[in-house]
């Protein structure tokens, strides 16, 4: 049974300036549905790639011996285009009706950013996205476009090349190690766990990650009070030692086709992220407590209140103490 999907254009219509003629118009043309005035804008861009002329130099040419020598084709090559416009333009009207759900369901159109989706940017996601049949990729790609109708700029022509090399494999890694991120963009990896390694490599290969196989190390000491915190949101991992002692963390970072993929994914990296960051201190050969706080702040003063206390890490994962 044929997947399909209607857009709720009036809802559309109804979205705040400037999203409502961003939505419109990006999600009209991703299905082939021009826009107002903007009919004669599309065939100017669409110009720029070939001429008639040139059309009718080459294919025209090369079209015409072929069939000379074998009428047949002829009625085989419009079988094969109608089959995939079919299908590629039933791939299109999916994902805009996801996005539009999305659009209408999921997201603020008051935090809208200003700014007009470019026309490249709707060509290169239309010509990409229409050859997907997952349907957990569509969701995915449906995301994106609602993303940059939303906020402009915020999804990059690199990453929609991107997406049509993902699988559920490479999502699964994506979930996993987006998850892990903290301080902005740092993944902390032990770089002696090879299998974490060989995912990297292969995300570092997509362009997700950068410092994979490269012997990278964030480092410090503890402060005066014998302190070292990451704040996660609202809350942090604490670790308590004697004051200046030295740590060192090992990772790689996450690229910004990751971090886009990530919001656009909502992953939004919770208690994994901290648990990740404490095992590698447990490896820190030195007297220490490490816990999961939630953290205030006071002038200059910051205080902890502590969720979990882990104790030590044994092969399973670190044994926690709830104190929260």
């Amino acid at each position: 049974m044929t997947e399909t999907h209607s857009i709720n254009w009036q809802g559309l219509l109804d979205l705040p300036d400037p999203v409502k003629e961003r939505a419109a118009k990006a999600i009209g043309r991703t299905i082939g549905v021009p826009w107002s005035s903007e009919i004669e804008e599309t065939a100017v861009v669409l110009a720029q790639f070939a001429s008639g002329e040139k059309v009718d130099e080459t294919l025209g040419v090369q079209a015409l011996r072929v069939v000379e020598a074998d009428l047949a084709v002829l009625g085989r090559a419009s079988s094969r285009l109608l089959a995939e416009a079919v299908l590629t333009q039933s791939n299109r009207e999916i994902i805009a009706a996801m996005a539009a759900d999305q659009l209408l369901t999921g997201a603020d159109a008051r935090d809208a950013s200003e700014g007009q989706v470019e026309e490249g940017w709707l060509l290169t996601f239309a010509a990409r996205a229409e050859r997907t049949v997952d349907p957990v990729m569509r969701r995915v790609w449906a995301a994106c476009l609602a993303q940059e109708i939303l906020h402009p700029g915020a999804i990059s022509t690199s990453l929609l090349a991107t997406l049509s090399k993902l699988g559920e494999r490479e999502l699964g890694l994506i979930n996993k190690y987006a998850s892990l991120i903290v301080s902005g963009e740092f993944i902390p990896v032990d770089e002696s766990d090879l299998g974490q390694l060989k995912s990297l490599f292969h995300l570092q290969s997509l362009g997700f990650v950068n410092g994979a196989g490269t012997p990278f190390r964030r480092q410090g000491t503890l402060d005066e009070e014998g302190v070292f915190w990451i704040p996660l949101g609202e809350e942090a991992l604490v670790v308590q030692g004697e004051a200046g002692q030295a740590w060192s963390l090992g990772g790689v970072f996450a690229s910004d086709n990751l971090l886009a993929l990530a919001k656009v994914l909502d992953i939004t990296p919770q208690r994994d992220a901290l648990i990740n960051v404490a095992r590698q201190f447990f490896r820190m050969e030195w007297k220490k407590d490490v816990m999961r706080a939630k953290w205030t702040r006071d002038g200059d003063r910051v205080s902890f209140e502590a969720i979990e206390i882990y104790h030590k890490e044994p092969p399973q994962g670190a044994i926690v103490e709830k104190v929260g």
